[in-house]
């Protein structure tokens, strides 16, 4: 059954063409051409690039696939490998095995990222990202987190639909992706639209859609990144990344199914050592919203966006939520396809750090007048903590969350006290800062 609007195979070759010729990713070229393949059928839908404002908004990965001249089931088998890799790693570590480094077993890094090669982790807080980002794009969480947070979120999810009764019904990807159809879902599966939730879809008369359930802004990627980052620690926040890596290389696979959530499950039941609840998730899923108002202020990139390299500055959008995670200098760097600054989008996330319900919870209350009459040696015995005069906002952040101390005692480096920071001033640092940066126009 042949569907309109699907890209010409002529088309779909020249912008493979384009897009290798000027982008590259930081990732392996194998890694890249996989990612690559992916792009070029949201820029058919999109009509970016050599597609020129023509949009073709039926057109699958598949589709880009035969069009290139490629093997579908090699392609689909080369990104489950990656997917494999990271379900491998989070296997290990719930049978009790050590893996200090995100390399798969033939010690090549997982997603070809060259960072992974020497970087240590905290192989508890990778599985604790994996759950947090694997159930965080669920329909369910998503509509949770809405009623919870008061938040229009939106969001949906796919299946594999039936070429002839989408036509029959006068549909396309467009209207699927676009339109709310919550509450018809259940009517579209005895319709015989919707044939599963997942399978192999047969290219000749099925495609692989998503389906749009609610209408809202969705979820910034970028957002639960560096969030998580800041909330619980990078390796978190590096488990999240590769819960979205997973969730983007699913879309065409060997079986057509939600393996980052079907991850996130087997973590929640089999690993000992979560520490992360379901209000947690549903916290992570309401912050990475983004806000209808300020959507042109919150990039949310896919992998590949992720990874590209930034052509003057050599570093990606990965690197750079990194470094700012982890209170390091960061360059202005285009974000996105919506190409935000990250300063700027950065000093969105620490507005956005003053929602975060453990912060709140450590608030120090305003005393009242008869609390004036406690004896001073009862306050001593409140819990605190000591960082140096070095430490970074980040460090900070993540000193309240580990311990759950009320003040925080600053000392220099012969221990003398230089102050305090409590929850109260470390909400009004987060309003008054956009985040470091080092401008780059300027020569060393």
């Amino acid at each position: 059954m042949q569907l309109s609007s699907v890209a010409p195979k002529g088309l779909i070759r020249s912008d493979y063409g384009a897009l290798k010729s000027y982008e590259r990713l930081d990732t392996t070229k194998e890694i890249e051409d996989l990612l690559f393949i992916q792009s070029l059928e949201g820029r058919a839908h999109n009509g970016v690039g050599v597609f020129d404002k023509r949009t073709y908004v039926n057109t699958t990965i598949d589709d880009v696939v035969r069009a290139l001249e490629r093997d579908p089931e090699d392609v689909k088998r080369r990104r489950q490998t990656v997917i494999d890799d990271v379900a491998d790693f989070a296997h290990s570590v719930i049978h009790g095995e050590k893996r200090e480094r995100l390399l798969n077993r033939s010690g090549d890094p997982i997603l070809g990222i060259k960072l992974f090669q020497e970087r240590r982790v905290n192989p508890r807080d990778i599985l604790r990202g994996l759950y947090l980002g694997g159930l965080r794009d669920n329909p369910d969480v998503r509509q949770e987190a809405e009623r919870i947070y008061q938040a229009k979120i939106g969001g949906g999810r796919c299946y594999i639909v039936d070429v002839k009764t989408l036509l029959a019904m006068q549909l396309d990807g467009e209207k699927l992706a676009h339109e709310a159809h919550g509450d018809k879902i259940e009517e579209y599966m005895r319709s015989g639209l919707i044939r599963d939730v997942e399978g192999t879809p047969d290219p000749e008369s099925e495609r692989y859609f998503y389906i749009r359930h609610r209408l809202g802004p969705g979820q910034s990627d970028d957002v639960a990144f560096v969030l998580a980052g800041i909330i619980y620690n990078p390796d978190v926040a590096l488990g999240v990344f590769l819960a979205d890596a997973v969730d983007t290389l699913e879309k065409y696979a060997p079986v057509f199914k939600d393996q980052d959530g079907e991850l996130a499950f087997e973590i929640g039941r089999g690993f000992k050592d979560l520490r992360i609840t379901l209000e947690e998730v549903y916290e992570l899923t309401a912050l990475a919203a983004i806000p209808e108002a300020e959507e042109h202020l919150v990039p949310d990139s896919s992998l590949r966006y992720f990874l590209s390299l930034d052509q003057q500055s050599g570093i990606c959008a990965f690197r750079s939520h990194l470094n700012f995670m982890e209170g390091k200098p960061v360059i202005p760097l285009p974000v996105s396809f919506k190409r935000i600054p990250s300063t700027q989008f950065y000093a969105y996330v620490n507005r956005r750090l003053a929602n975060v319900k453990k912060l709140e919870k450590l608030a120090v209350p305003n005393l009242t007048v008869r609390e004036l009459g406690v004896p001073v040696g009862q306050l001593l015995k409140k819990n605190f903590s000591v960082v140096s005069k070095e430490a970074t906002l980040a460090d900070v952040i993540r000193k309240f969350k580990e311990t759950k101390c009320e003040v925080i005692i600053v000392q220099d480096k012969n221990d003398k006290v230089l102050g305090t920071i409590d929850p109260a001033d470390l909400m009004y640092l987060l309003g008054e800062t956009g985040g470091r940066h080092v401008d780059r126009s300027t020569d060393a």
